[in-house]
């Protein structure tokens, strides 16, 4: 049985978290990864991160993404974590007033 339990930060929300999400501030860099028009005219993008999970990040980005495509989001080095990655696909892409909020949740990892 699979419980989903509310983050305490989106209580208000109606969403349901399966883990809790980190408020973090850092750059990461994203790869589009489908074969659009757009992934091919910018494959590059720059999000602002705004918070973080194992399964998911939120972000703001200057470009617009198309809700379920795919990227590849690179995290730098950081407080003495070493650079990882991960492979997602965007859930969500919103105008805000600082760019376009999206959310992406992550690919599960493969079990060991």
């Amino acid at each position: 049985m699979l419980l989903l339990r509310r983050d305490k930060s989106e209580a208000a929300s109606s969403d349901l978290r399966m883990f809790a999400r980190a408020e973090q501030k850092m750059v990461a860099d994203a790869h589009r990864l489908d074969h659009s028009l757009m992934a091919h005219r910018q494959p590059r993008l720059r999000l602002a991160v705004r918070d973080l999970s194992v399964n998911g990040m939120s972000a703001i980005c200057e470009q617009p993404v198309e809700k379920g495509e795919h990227v590849g989001v690179s995290f730098p080095a950081e407080g003495g974590q070493r650079a990882w990655g991960a492979y997602g696909r965007v859930v969500r892409c919103e105008p805000s007033a600082t760019g376009y909020r999206l959310a992406v949740e992550f690919d599960p990892l493969p079990a060991a």
